[in-house]
């Protein structure tokens, strides 16, 4: 996770001086060559060593894909498309834990699942390089270390994006950390599930599939602010179900917190990308280093829950932070927004 905030940062900054396209082939060839490389890695330093450059270099896309649409769609597009975007997310993270679960069942080795995943992700790769198309409403701005020191402090004194950015840490670090909790819960007593069947809760990720896909044709009628409160309402929501105890319901709970997190995914994202009219890159690049911090520090605020109260702690803490984030919505709403609308029709 380090690497890729690191490389986050990097790509996002060099993406806006030599676009986006370059950044996004050169970065993802070359962290799916370490890809290719790390199933014949023996030496557990290297390895580590190597994990790290990956994650830098695959930050590429995340660095680059909302402000290359933003750049290349129209306004009224971009909703849908990033979306689809998030959408393509869960399918990738359900396809991956999926396939690699089974060719290391398969294959009696976690080196067999990182040689299928890794011949997946060049045949990916290499249709996307195919496809790709050439960027038209690309406008460089030229690289200056000064310049773009100035642009992540000016986003990040923009109360709008630092509550989006504030918003998608906590979401996105309940979100993972609790289906991790939740593996470790049901492989034991009363559920003592094996891993194989555990892995199939993955499945629920395709509830944010669906969600994230209409994530535009909400946002166009209620705008991206009220998908975000509603994103984060089904998730607070979800956690009704996940109190019990009986399996079925708590399947039922995770595709419902699916739901919410890939719709809220969509709509922060979006909004963060509409509210930049230059250094989009670095903008959405703050706005995915909080989204992988979150994840990298859930585990850290859910941790004392769990040991305390168990899988109830779990859901209790996520309960807090969603609830955290509705007042935050709350404020943008009723305090930013509504500043913002005076002053225009003071002018």
């Amino acid at each position: 996770m380090l690497g890729m905030g690191l490389g986050l940062l990097v790509f996002a900054t060099w993406s806006d001086a030599i676009g986006r396209n370059k950044i996004l082939i050169g970065g993802t060839a070359s962290g799916m060559l370490i890809t290719l490389l790390l199933p014949f890695i023996e030496n557990y330093t290297l390895f580590i060593a190597l994990r790290f450059v990956q994650g830098a270099l695959l930050s590429a896309c995340p660095a680059v894909a909302v402000p290359l649409l933003g750049d290349e769609l129209r306004k009224s597009w971009l909703a849908g498309a990033v979306g689809f975007y998030v959408a393509s997310n869960s399918i990738g993270g359900v396809s991956s834990r999926l396939i690699g679960g089974l060719c290391a069942t398969l294959g009696n080795s976690w080196q067999a699942a990182g040689i299928v995943i890794g011949v997946i992700s060049l045949i990916m790769f290499a249709v996307v390089y195919k496809i790709l198309p050439a960027q038209r409403r690309f406008t460089p701005v030229p690289f200056s270390l000064k310049v773009s020191l100035k642009s992540y402090a000016r986003h990040l004194r923009r109360p709008r994006l630092v509550l989006m950015y504030v918003i998608i840490g906590l979401v996105f670090g309940c979100f993972v950390n609790q289906f991790s909790y939740l593996m470790m819960v049901l492989g034991d007593a009363p559920y003592s599930l094996p891993s194989g069947v555990r892995a199939l809760m993955f499945i629920t990720f395709f509830g944010g599939t669906i969600s994230a896909s209409m994530a535009g044709k909400f946002a166009k009628k209620h705008g991206q602010l009220a998908g975000v409160a509603m994103g984060v309402s089904i998730m607070l929501a979800a956690n009704l179900f996940l109190w019990e105890g009986h399996l079925s319901m708590m399947v039922i709970g995770m595709i419902a917190t699916a739901v919410g997190f890939f719709f809220t995914h969509a709509q922060a994202s979006t909004l963060v990308g509409r509210s930049c009219k230059k250094h989009k890159g670095s903008a959405q690049a703050l706005y995915s280093l909080f989204y992988y911090t979150g994840a990298s520090v859930g585990a850290f605020f859910l941790e004392p829950f769990y040991q305390s109260w168990g899988w109830a702690g779990v859901v209790t803490g996520t309960s807090i932070a969603m609830t955290t984030c509705l007042l935050l919505v709350a404020i943008e709403y009723y305090y930013i927004t509504d500043a913002r609308d005076s002053r225009a029709q003071a002018a």
